[in-house]
């Protein structure tokens, strides 16, 4: 009798995550990334908006750890924004002694810490957009996010592991 070599039943030419990461949705929120992660309304916004959510359900269930951990994460960003713009406008004055903080124009971070951080803010994005690759509206319609999150949380590690243990604060 031959052998006869092993073959996949289903093959798909892309995964789902790479379809996500590929799509026109997605497209549109890796492009408002940049803009959201030097506002820090904006900031506060999507971490409101993403707040608001409920991601203590299933398919989000699986990654609400980190779906908390990332709304700290941008509320923690617009403090920085806040104190970035303070210290500037102090700049010339007698202002009280500068404490130290990350810098937040990406002087001191490097550009693949800058391109995860953009990452998690066009994920969180993509969470919120109600007509993406599969609609939220429809049954099913988180699979898609729950994936492209998971995936974006594994590589975005570093920048939410500060955040996993600690409190969410209080949104104005």
């Amino acid at each position: 009798m031959t052998e006869q070599p092993w073959r996949p039943l289903l093959r798909t030419p892309q995964s789902t995550v790479t379809k996500v990461l590929h799509s026109p949705a997605f497209a549109t929120s890796r492009n408002r990334a940049g803009e959201v992660l030097e506002n820090a309304a904006a900031l506060r916004k999507l971490a409101g908006i993403v707040n608001a959510m409920n991601y203590t359900n299933a398919p989000l269930s699986a990654v609400g750890d980190r779906v908390a951990a990332a709304v700290r994460f941008l509320l923690a960003r617009a403090e920085q924004l806040d104190r970035a713009e303070a210290d500037a406008s102090q700049a010339g004055s007698d202002a009280a002694p500068h404490h130290g903080h990350e810098r937040v124009d990406g002087e001191s971070s490097t550009a693949a810490r800058a391109a995860r951080e953009r990452l998690l803010v066009a994920a969180l994005d993509y969470l919120i957009t109600p007509d993406d690759l599969v609609p939220d509206f429809r049954p099913g319609g988180y699979v898609d996010d729950a994936l492209l999150l998971s995936w974006v949380f594994g590589a975005a590690f570093a920048e939410l592991e500060p955040y996993l243990d600690a409190e969410t604060p209080e949104l104005p």
